[in-house]
């Protein structure tokens, strides 16, 4: 039976030994904890009561895996606000008010606590004994309730820095607010309690649920993803002034080798393992999920199982939106809120091939009738998941958010970039198996692609460490890891800085304002050549060989010139379902097609002046394209008596600059509004200081003088005051 599907059960047992708020504790339960651990499948029911702890929405049920995804070049949602606010993490505008950041608090510590107590009654149960022919089970009970307490602690520590540490439950320790301690040791504490585990726990081909339950190999994952981001860069605060902003700083020498070497040697550990592999499609590990599809020896070391109407928002928050009437839809899916987007500029950093895009990049969402509309904004749709792609009639047309999806806590792929992460920083140098883990990553990425995967460069230790951070943006996107990647280098204030140039930039050319030294410092930057000319470039082969129709070397000849790609104008159509994965993973729905979705190329709308003709031309000139066979459907807005297959445009400059304004819309000026802002007419653009001063834009600042960037939340208000003053926020707050 699937872990998902006994999980609440274990939420009665859990009652009894757990408490709602960690730091604001009930009144016990007249049933002693002792009383509980008497039996293997007592011990069983309430280890799910811890799993179900850590799934609720203000933990890993939406708050970990969409509301506290920061902005970055990556992962994106706008905000047009020109106010402060209290309670927008995502652009790193908040204070001690803000409610997310309590939430968020209370549930993670209620989620420890509840792993504190099964740790500690069950290691103190009469049952748990090496003479007890369930033993080895149990160690493998407190192995995975340790490394949840883990998951918890190492996510308070990249969203807080210093925070309250415990490992034993309230009811022993009778603290309701454990000491402030320090980054370090509390990584360094949870790691070599999960490498103590990790010895008697079973590997996933023991585990009846697969990955669904926390492994061996999951263990050793966990433990390298600690090691290596207590090993990076933090905001950290100076002394006991809390005014700063702080600065970016790394563990001690001693400390920053200890965690490289045991997150280094316990990627290998899994990788040497080979129980996982990458062997199936980077779009089929998302689409097996969203189908319920358990998958126990590819890329999924551990998905977080999440049940239908109960618990979790992957595919909901994720995804085109579907919008509902009356809180219904008229197709079986229900609605989707499709908030979880990436940052429109995102798509085109991709290299020729890489699967990898079409499959996350999403740009057209539905009304409650099932009609497309294309989605011209700042952002795309991250669609890796979406309750859309199930395709086993699991959903109702009234389903919302509690989708049931697995989220892939911890991927293989995830693995074999922290191994070479580690191995680059810990030798100063690159070696042949760090560059076989990074290459695994992007052959996988290549699977059905029309060109082979380029192979790693590797190089220096610097630039091959840039190829790694590339590599898991195009991996990772939409799964909170890019922003955590930047900052553990110290790249978040470099990236955010050219996230604001790269959207300024568009807009001052949608808006007819060209900044040409701001298109070239961002074209070096990413090596892309958004407006043509800067990087001097002209099409391979390879890019060539690679294109769809819509992008910029589609039909192109290799060593012309490169042109603007960024497209002013999108032209497109309606159309009939391709029923092919590769284009929507929906198979009913009508969908859009962009004639020019990667470049500033109107030919398709000069040469052929309805869609039916152009369909006609590929056909005939293409025909193993997969266009070919791609069929237009009429205007649905019948009303207006357009043509039947009349393609449309949509301008982007309506989202990037506001008509008559002279500068750019909120939405560009105010996403990043706690790092780089405008003031309140719009006339001028300020950077925000470490002491929270500003300093007007300069597009020459160096980017060694850049701010750091107040990514940490603040101690909530409430837990600040029941700790009587012992705890005290600083960055600042």
């Amino acid at each position: 039976m699937k872990l998902k599907n006994i999980i609440i059960g274990g939420l009665g047992l859990l009652s009894l030994s757990a408490c709602n708020d960690y730091l604001d504790v009930e009144a016990p339960s007249k049933f002693l904890p002792e009383d509980i651990y008497t039996s293997v499948k007592d011990a069983g029911m309430a280890l799910n009561g811890v799993y179900a702890e850590m799934m609720s929405g203000n933990a890993f049920g939406q708050a970990y895996t969409y509301n506290l995804i920061l902005n970055s070049d990556v992962d994106f949602v706008t905000n047009s606000s020109e106010n402060d606010e209290t309670n927008t993490p995502k652009r790193y505008d908040q204070t001690a008010a803000s409610s997310t950041a309590n939430s968020v608090w209370n549930a993670t510590y209620s989620a420890i606590e509840a792993a504190n107590s099964f740790i500690y009654y069950l290691s103190n149960s009469s049952i748990y004994k090496e003479n007890n022919d369930d033993y080895a089970t149990l160690q493998q009970y407190l192995g995975e309730a340790k490394v949840i307490r883990a998951m918890l602690y190492n996510e308070l520590l990249c969203y807080w820095g210093d925070v309250p540490f415990t490992m034993e439950p309230t009811r022993v320790t009778n603290k309701f607010s454990p000491e402030i301690t320090s980054r370090d040791i509390v990584a360094k504490t949870i790691m070599q309690d999960l490498i103590d585990a990790a010895p008697n726990m079973k590997p996933t081909a023991q585990l009846s649920e697969g990955v669904e339950r926390i492994s061996q190999e999951a263990c050793w994952a966990m433990i390298a993803r600690i090691g290596l981001q207590a090993a990076g860069y933090s905001l950290r605060h100076n002394n006991d002034d809390v005014t700063s902003y702080g600065f970016m700083g790394k563990p001690s020498a001693q400390d920053e080798t200890w965690f490289l070497t045991q997150a280094r040697d316990y990627a290998k550990k899994v990788i040497d393992s080979g129980t996982h592999t990458l062997r199936n499609s980077y779009q089929d590990v998302f689409l097996y999920e969203c189908n319920f599809k358990v998958i126990n020896d590819d890329d999924p070391i551990f998905e977080i199982p999440f049940t239908k109407e109960v618990s979790g928002c992957i595919g909901y928050r994720q995804g085109p939106k579907f919008e509902s009437s009356g809180g219904a839809t008229n197709f079986q899916w229900g609605e989707c809120g499709g908030n979880q987007q990436v940052n429109n500029m995102f798509r085109f950093t991709y290299k020729p091939g890489d699967m990898r895009r079409e499959a996350t990049i999403g740009w057209w969402y539905y009304t409650y009738d099932g009609i497309p509309k294309l989605n011209v904004n700042i952002t795309c749709y991250n669609n890796k998941w979406s309750k859309l792609f199930n395709n086993s009639n699991a959903f109702t047309n009234i389903t919302t958010n509690n989708t049931g999806i697995n989220y892939p806590y911890l991927r293989y792929a995830d693995v074999l970039l922290m191994f070479a992460e580690a191995d680059v920083k810990l030798n100063n140098s690159v070696s042949s198996d760090a560059i076989a883990a990074v290459q695994q990553v992007r052959n996988r990425a290549y699977i059905g692609s029309k060109v082979a995967a380029p192979q790693v460069v590797g190089g220096d230790a610097e630039s091959f460490l840039k190829e790694i951070l590339d590599e898991r943006k195009w991996e990772f996107a939409g799964e909170n890891s890019r922003w955590k990647d930047l900052v553990r280098n110290n790249k978040l204030s470099e990236e955010l800085y050219y996230t604001f140039l790269r959207n300024y930039s568009v807009a001052a050319e949608m808006g007819g304002q060209s900044e040409p030294t701001i298109n070239d410092m961002v074209a070096i930057h990413d090596g892309v050549d958004y407006f043509g000319g800067t990087l001097d470039e002209t099409y391979t082969q390879d890019e060539i060989d690679a294109a769809i129709p819509g992008d910029n070397a589609f039909g192109k000849e290799a060593g012309k010139a490169k042109e603007q790609i960024f497209p002013a104008q999108i032209y497109y159509v309606y159309m009939k379902n391709p029923q092919k994965n590769s284009y929507f993973a929906n198979h009913e729905m009508p969908v859009i097609y962009m004639f020019n979705p990667y470049a500033n190329n109107q030919k398709y709308k000069t040469d052929y002046n309805t869609a039916e003709k152009f369909f006609k031309y590929m056909k005939n000139k293409y025909p193993q394209s997969e266009v070919a066979s791609y069929e237009p459907l009429g205007d649905f807005d019948d009303a207006t008596g357009t043509l039947k297959y009349e393609m449309k445009t949509a301008n982007y400059g309506d989202k990037y600059w506001k008509d008559g304004s002279e500068n750019a819309e909120n939405s560009v000026l105010y996403s990043l509004y706690g790092f780089i802002k405008a003031d309140r007419d719009n006339k001028s653009i300020f950077m925000i200081n470490r002491n929270g001063t500003y300093t007007p834009f300069d597009i020459s600042t160096e980017l060694t003088d850049l701010p750091v960037v107040r990514y940490l939340m603040p101690i909530p208000r409430e837990a600040i005051t029941r700790s009587e003053g012992a705890y005290k926020n600083y960055y600042g707050y």
